[in-house]
């Protein structure tokens, strides 16, 4: 049997209805980022906040027409941007610009509106990276899989919550020392936190909890949570470890990692996985 390419089959790939949730979150995307960085101008002009609030709004209206635009022009852009992890961090990489811009001394109003594009351009650009993550998988596993295990994505709630608190603790703090900005970065960040938790079924309950599998396909292996889904081609894999109750496939500078207990039936994982590396020539070493 022979493994397909995973990037011979994404160039390939045609439009799909899961284009629209795509189309929809790069419109917004772009729109608060164009928004932030014209607020931003204005706002170093020292700009009356008449004048910020209509750059903010025209800033948004531009970004979101030419951002669905550039959607619909290119039906290949999703598989393109999902196609790594580097694409995909591309596009919450301008929360930094954001990030630097408020940590900087600069006037009162430049800060305000860096600190509110953090928030909107981190949160869009990480849900526009999912959904290109996903129709990314979607591309180089056409068909429904070959073989599927339920699977139990790794997690600690008791963990996740103090995380969570710490980051409400910060936030507080910040409100209480009369810093808003710096509570609703903390706060925001605490939201999405929880948000994520859910997304990638990190806790044992939440909806779409059941949707976590390990799906074996011809050309690769997925691994699916309830909301995103992440590929390993077998030709990528360098090599596999077994290391007492764990398998991890190493791949580049990553890896994939799992627990026998996270698994439905590992002992049938582990056997589709040799089998299918064996088949394309990868080794154990």
């Amino acid at each position: 049997m022979t493994a397909r390419s995973a990037t011979g089959t994404a160039g390939t790939s045609g439009p799909d209805a899961s284009d629209v949730p795509f189309q929809v979150a790069i419109s917004v995307y772009a729109g608060v980022l164009f928004a932030g960085l014209a607020a931003t101008a204005g706002a170093m002009a020292t700009a009356s906040s008449a004048a910020l609030a209509t750059a903010y709004a025209a800033g948004f209206a531009v970004g979101c027409v030419g951002g669905l635009v550039l959607a619909r022009t290119d039906r290949h852009l999703p598989t393109r941007l999902g196609r790594s992890l580097a694409r995909r961090l591309t596009l919450v990489s301008p929360a930094v610009l954001f990030a630097l811009l408020w940590l900087a001394p600069l006037e009162a109003a430049v800060d305000i509106v860096a600190v509110w594009s953090v928030i909107a351009v981190f949160v869009t650009g990480y849900v526009l990276s999912q959904l290109a993550g996903n129709r990314y998988v979607d591309s180089v596993t056409p068909g429904d899989p070959e073989e599927t295990w339920q699977w139990d994505p790794p997690g600690s709630v008791p963990l996740d919550i103090a995380l969570f608190a710490l980051y409400v603790f910060l936030g507080v703090g910040n409100a209480v020392n009369g810093n808003w900005q710096g509570a609703s970065l903390w706060l925001a960040l605490g939201v999405v936190w929880i948000g994520s938790c859910f997304a990638e079924g990190r806790w044992t309950f939440g909806p779409g909890r059941d949707r976590c599998e390990i799906q074996i396909y011809e050309n690769g292996l997925v691994k699916r949570r309830p909301y995103t889904k992440s590929f390993v081609a077998w030709d990528d894999i360098n090599h596999t470890r077994l290391r007492g109750d764990e398998l991890v496939l190493d791949y580049g500078l990553r890896d994939v990692r799992f627990d026998r207990d996270e698994l439905e039936d590992s002992e049938a994982v582990l056997e589709a996985v040799d089998r299918r590396l064996s088949e394309t020539g990868s080794r154990y070493q």
